[in-house]
């Protein structure tokens, strides 16, 4: 047999991610491959929710170490343990107040402290496009524009997408990323990679700050919110997620509700085999759970984290105190990971 015809029947890296992620459905829709991939092999497809090559591969297998659903990546990441490893746990708040702001703002006052204090060049997070209430990746050079991006993002994780450019750029040295479990684990799954490219991306993240996640929705979502309450997009200041339903507070400050078992269908496919609720891989996890009112619960996890939470708190920023209730967290974790565990072991095992 010729070489090139070896060539020919050698699967490319991408090719192993179809059939034994995309194919299946069970895709995070993370975008940590596409991060990676510096041939630009890969590009998102919305409409199928998966990704699909668009260039000739340089098969560098940078995507396989990425990939949150390759078989072999979650026998390595998934736990029955719902907290995972940590320093320490804390109720915060942020000091300074903003409505917008889900719980106690805690993620916008550190990604305040490491900019003002210069520890990153810029924070990358999902900002939100208030009149359709469309979430998008945004990056943030100046710790005033933070603001912008408060409140939970329910219909997007694509954040990892926009730091192909942070990567290519020689003035980003340092960045704080923000991102839902499947980031965190996507990120964390290449810090422990030897592969050159994956190396040169995660080097650039100073701080990776991990949100709580039940679930994400698909973009389909918003019409169907707003059917059911009767108002357009834009009357909408923001969403939260909580106790079984989803509640929407509007710019006049009323307040509707729709229970999250009648969005259950425009719940992302990829989500389903999820069973990590608090980003056990990122430095610092934040949420709602088991916070006092009006806190996060902040999960500190790696001495990077602690040294930025140790730095937001001596500037001013946090409201920090003891008492959070890890044993709700537990409990909503125990609940994901036996709502998705049928389907994540079909995931581990390649079936479907």
């Amino acid at each position: 047999m010729l070489e090139n015809d070896l060539i020919k029947l050698t699967p490319q890296p991408f090719q192993e991610l179809e059939e034994k992620v995309w194919q299946k459905g069970i895709c995070a829709g993370c975008r940590g491959c596409i991060a990676v991939c510096r041939a630009d092999t890969l590009a998102y497809d919305h409409e199928l929710n998966k990704p699909c090559e668009v260039n000739p591969c340089i098969d560098c297998k940078a995507c396989l170490d990425a990939c949150p659903r390759l078989p072999a990546n979650v026998e390595s990441i998934v736990s029955s343990d719902v907290i995972g490893p940590y320093l320490d746990i804390k109720n915060v708040r942020s000091v300074k107040a903003n409505e917008r702001f889900q719980n106690g703002g805690a993620v916008i006052a550190l990604l305040t402290a490491a900019l003002e204090e210069e520890l990153v060049d810029c924070a990358l997070v999902m900002g939100l496009d208030r009149w359709a209430q469309k979430s998008y990746p945004f990056v943030v050079y100046d710790a005033s524009e933070l603001n912008r991006s408060a409140g939970s993002k329910y219909t997007s994780n694509e954040v990892l997408e926009s730091i192909k450019e942070l990567v290519k750029d020689q003035k980003v040295k340092n960045i704080a990323l923000v991102g839902t479990p499947c980031t965190a684990q996507s990120v964390g799954l290449l810090r422990k990679s030897s592969n050159e490219y994956a190396v040169k991306l995660v080097q650039k993240v100073r701080f990776l700050i991990g949100l709580f996640c039940f679930e994400a929705f698909s973009d389909d979502v918003i019409p169907e919110i707003t059917g059911r309450i009767g108002v357009p997009p834009w009357r909408i200041d923001k969403m939260s997620a909580g106790e079984g339903r989803m509640t929407v507070t509007l710019r006049d400050r009323s307040m509707k509700s729709i229970p999250l078992a009648e969005l259950e269908e425009y719940v992302k496919p990829g989500c389903r085999v999820c069973t990590d609720l608090t980003a056990k891989l990122s430095d610092i996890s934040v949420g709602g759970i088991g916070s006092a009112p009006g806190m996060s619960s902040v999960i500190i996890r790696t001495p990077e984290g602690m040294g930025l939470f140790n730095i937001a708190e001596e500037m001013g920023f946090l409201r920090v105190s003891d008492g959070v209730n890890v044993e709700a967290i537990k409990k909503a974790g125990g609940q994901k990971i036996r709502k998705n565990r049928m389907a994540n072991e079909l995931a581990i095992s390649g079936q479907r």
